[in-house]
């Protein structure tokens, strides 16, 4: 077995690199928020480890200090984990 064939199915269309970043979740109009670490990044979307499991809405904005805030959409969500998707700017 190759190491393609034992890795599992990955739909990214751009490399991700691993990144250990603060962030912030924030829906509902700007009034909830939740804080996040930023696992891995890419330029199509990000995986978010939350503190706890969290149900979350499909769309929220995603701000990481010193960058422009995201607005993402939900694509997926294991545990306190989650992946989501970036919007085009």
């Amino acid at each position: 077995m190759t190491d393609d064939q034992s890795k599992p199915d990955d739909r990214r269309n751009n490399g991700r690199r691993t990144a250990l970043k603060s962030g912030q979740i924030i829906y509902n109009s700007g009034k909830s928020s939740i804080d996040c670490r930023i696992r891995n990044i890419s330029q199509g979307g990000a995986r978010l480890e939350l503190g706890t499991p969290q149900l979350l809405p499909h769309t929220f904005e995603l701000h990481i200090p010193g960058q422009p805030a995201r607005l993402c959409n939900l694509r997926w969500a294991k545990g306190n984990l989650v992946g989501v998707s970036f919007e085009p700017q």
